[in-house]
């Protein structure tokens, strides 16, 4: 498919106030209210954008009641990502679609999701937004290792093609093939970067890392991490829930095998493949979300917003998609909870629990999408 990368006046936010937050500022440079006001603008924003562009969205609005005249953006219309399964939702015109990204498929039927140059620019900007969690380095300074495909490589499986994208931002080395994993290369480059005196960061899924360790082990390789070792996972254990670690004996298993320094060397982010944005942990191993997304957690069965720091359904409303409305609801149960100052990193944190588990949760995300799909013309 062919990239386009010039962009009509008419098709992008006419505030650039977006932009330069995602690609301009660092997390912690607002208090909790200023972001919540920063949200609440830019999902508005987000919600106008997408309301008059998109026929599709706009009826389905309209068939929920909800014109454009919003009180609270709470009444923003949301889709389950089931949606996404079987419809191919877009706002931008099919020429500025610059590829289809999908799900892994894990779980079956794979979501398809259409992106613009502009949509993947942000998810790119979040990506470095969420690294300032981890440290502020130099190009110079800070080398990467991708247990995973580069970008050309990655058959558009989203979390891959994400994971990918850090070496937009840093030298990097990957050292997996066809889901397999060179140990004797990924070996080699951690020693290579070490005695070249630059930080490392490895990154991949935490499935793969926990491989790495288990072939350290076994061939006795020593490496002494200290604290210029970093470890990011991302995209879970997927299909290898059977060898899955809890978050304890995960981070033990990392601090034994590279002799780190402190926990707060490791780091998981979130993404899927509906949602624009990856949400990276602070030193406290919490999953922050970035001001331009808006995160609930709802009742399953009636889908109102629960109490803050309360168990529910995961929502987002994402204001960073100009190619479709990255307004869902997930099948993810979690807990969404808002820190405050004098904590060092005021803001909305989530904490993904499970998956949707019991048949009255699913009956009802069910119903929505079968709703959903009869408002939306064909």
């Amino acid at each position: 498919m062919t990239a386009h990368t010039e962009y009509k006046r008419n098709q992008i936010i006419a505030s650039s106030e977006i932009d330069d937050l995602i690609f301009m500022t660092k997390p912690q440079e607002w208090s909790f209210e200023e972001q919540k006001e920063i949200r609440d603008k830019l999902v508005r924003e987000a919600f106008y954008f997408h309301y008059n562009r998109n026929e599709e969205y706009r009826n389905y609005c309209i068939n929920q009641h909800v014109s454009d005249n919003l009180h609270t953006i709470d009444e923003i219309p949301v889709f389950p990502t089931s949606v996404f399964k079987y419809k191919k939702l877009h706002t931008v015109t099919a020429e500025d679609i610059e590829n289809w990204y999908t799900s892994s498929g894990t779980r079956g039927v794979k979501s398809h999701i259409a992106r613009d140059r502009l949509s993947i620019e942000r998810l790119l900007g979040s990506v470095n937004f969420g690294m300032k969690y981890v440290g502020d380095w130099f190009e110079h300074q800070m080398e990467l290792i991708n247990l995973g495909p580069d970008r050309f490589n990655t058959n558009n499986i989203w979390f891959k093609y994400v994971m990918s994208l850090v070496e937009l931002l840093y030298p990097t080395e990957f050292t997996v093939d066809n889901d397999k994993i060179d140990f004797e290369k990924t070996v080699k480059h951690l020693f290579r970067i070490k005695n070249s005196k630059k930080d490392i960061c490895l990154i991949g899924p935490p499935f793969f890392v926990y491989l790495l360790c288990q072939y350290m082990k076994e061939n006795n390789i020593e490496f002494k991490g200290g604290d210029r070792v970093h470890i990011i996972t991302g995209g879970g254990w997927k299909s290898n829930q059977n060898d899955s670690l809890d978050r304890a004996d995960f981070n033990q298993l990392l601090m034994d095998t590279f002799q780190l320094d402190k926990i707060n060397q490791i780091r998981d982010t979130f993404n899927q493949v509906e949602l624009n944005t990856c949400f990276f942990e602070d030193e406290f191993q919490r999953k922050h979300v970035p001001p331009w997304v808006y995160a609930r957690a709802l009742d399953p069965e009636t889908l109102k917003p629960v109490a803050d720091g309360e168990i529910g359904l995961l929502s987002y409303m994402d204001a960073s998609s100009t190619a479709y409305p990255a307004f869902i609801v997930t099948d993810d149960i979690g807990i969404v909870k808002e820190i405050r100052e004098p904590d060092p990193y005021p803001g909305v944190t989530v904490e993904i629990v499970r998956r949707l588990n019991t048949r009255a949760q699913k009956g009802c995300a069910l119903s929505m999408a079968n709703v959903i799909q009869k408002n939306i013309k064909d």
